[in-house]
């Protein structure tokens, strides 16, 4: 009796009426969705609040990204992707995506008096992304990349105020069984900026500030601590850190290489150098930057598009970013110290206290706050121009690139060109060569060399 009336039980409670037919779970997939620039070379820093992101499938339905506030600064992605999210999305034929952006901020140098100027724009600003062709979400992870087109988004009218309108540009990257390294067009990412939030014993968390959710990433023997640790034992929680992963078929993350950079109690910036105090050539004090990155609690939205002071001690140590260029074999010496940090160059401050804010963070604000730097990191950052010789993948030579007319780079120091010095190990990203006079997008480390300003790339395409 007791065996009987537990089967019944379990019939009952399994749904044992067998005309009824179960309803199959829809299988999911690992989705990354990115978000990148097609730049606009006169702006120092533009970022958006989004406050909202779906994908769209062919039925109508819709996956969410995000319902909640999410900052995104676009300059520092200038022909790059960064991941916003990393989403189990329902299989099937994907149309589009919608976003709502809350408000944008923007930082620019007055071509009639050279000061630079912070703007905001207010919203919200309701987007229907369509894709160019509909794409099918089976078994095999992708990556959904949407590349603003701000140079034809933020336009002026006749009377010289601002207008966003804002356009993208989308593609969509498939990775293959063993993954596709670290482009986030095909999965992965390059330096994430975050601090840790959760550690196992195979993996760890990090929260990004300018993304949606955490990420997640597993380790193997495989992958490189640096910086203030050599091993998986010495990550703690609200270490901040760079990582570098790839998607793997399986949809997860697998960390290739985790930087730390600082303690629990601090934080780090990221964006250009804007003025040098005192000027280049004497041990600096201070300089400051248009923030356009940070991770850490004292790292505020409001930061970002806008200047940061960042002071050096003599204690502040200074590092070139050497993770995909090559020093080897130059016609010059490369220097970064404190009497050799230019205007324009891309910095990352790190620092163990935070960053102290202004009292006041606004459109005049000649500083939002300050950041005691305990080292100062040199990394890449990307130009755009021509030059009058063909770009040929594999090749170790030199080139001039022509800057853009309105580049921001230029309206700071006044250069007009840059000598580009492509290593063998340069990425070209196209197969064959790039013809002579193709507007190009190279990214590297950026030096100054006795007044002239020489680019050692890491990767060169056309833009």
């Amino acid at each position: 009796m007791m065996i009987g009336a537990t089967l019944l039980a379990l019939l009952t409670g399994c749904g044992g009426d067998s005309s009824k037919t179960p309803t199959p779970t829809p299988s999911s997939t690992a989705v990354q969705v990115n978000i990148g620039d097609a730049p606009a070379d006169w702006l120092l820093a533009f970022s958006m609040n989004v406050s909202s992101m779906s994908l769209q499938t062919a039925g109508g339905g819709n996956v969410a990204i995000t319902n909640s506030a999410t900052p995104v600064e676009m300059i520092h992605r200038l022909g790059t992707m960064e991941p916003v999210a990393l989403v189990n999305a329902v299989q099937g034929t994907y149309t589009g995506a919608t976003m709502v952006i809350a408000s944008c901020n923007f930082s620019y140098i007055n071509p009639n008096t050279g000061e630079q100027v912070q703007k905001k724009i207010s919203g919200p600003f309701n987007v229907s992304i369509p894709f160019s062709s509909s794409t099918n979400l089976s078994n095999t992870p992708l990556a959904f990349n949407f590349d603003l087109d701000l140079e034809h988004s933020l336009t002026t009218d006749e009377s010289g105020a601002f207008q966003f309108t804002p356009q993208f540009h989308t593609s969509v990257g498939a990775l293959n069984s063993t993954g596709n390294g670290v482009n986030a067009r095909y999965g992965g990412m390059y330096q994430l900026m975050g601090v840790v939030n959760g550690i196992s014993a195979s993996s760890f968390n990090v929260k990004a500030h300018q993304a949606a959710h955490t990420f997640t990433f597993q380790i193997s023997n495989e992958t490189q601590f640096q910086g203030r640790i050599t091993e998986m034992s010495q990550l703690g929680n609200g270490m901040g850190v760079m990582v570098t992963a790839t998607l793997r078929a399986d949809g997860s993350f697998l960390a290739k290489q985790v930087r730390a950079t600082m303690g629990p109690t601090g934080a780090m910036g990221g964006g250009i150098v804007t003025s040098v105090v005192p000027p280049t050539g004497q041990p600096a004090t201070e300089f400051t930057i248009v923030m356009q990155n940070g991770a850490g609690a004292s790292v505020l939205t409001d930061y970002l598009s806008m200047p940061i002071t960042v002071t050096i001690q003599d204690s502040t140590t200074f590092e070139i970013d050497t993770d995909r260029v090559s020093l080897n074999g130059l016609p010059f010496t490369p220097v970064f110290d404190r009497s050799n940090i230019n205007i324009g160059q891309s910095v990352i401050p790190f620092s163990e206290s935070g960053i102290v804010a202004s009292s006041t963070c606004d459109a005049s604000s000649t500083s939002c706050g300050t950041i005691e730097a305990s080292t100062v990191r040199l990394r890449e950052q990307g130009f755009r121009g021509t030059a009058t010789v063909d770009i040929t993948p594999g090749n170790a030579t030199t080139f001039t690139l022509t800057l853009m007319p309105d580049c921001a780079f230029t309206k700071l120091t006044g250069a007009t060109e840059i000598q580009v010095i492509q290593q063998a190990t340069s990425l070209v990203e196209q197969q064959t060569a790039i013809s002579a006079g193709t507007t190009l997008r190279v990214h590297g480390l950026l030096f100054n060399n006795g007044g002239q300003w020489i680019l050692i790339a890491s990767t060169i395409s056309s833009s």
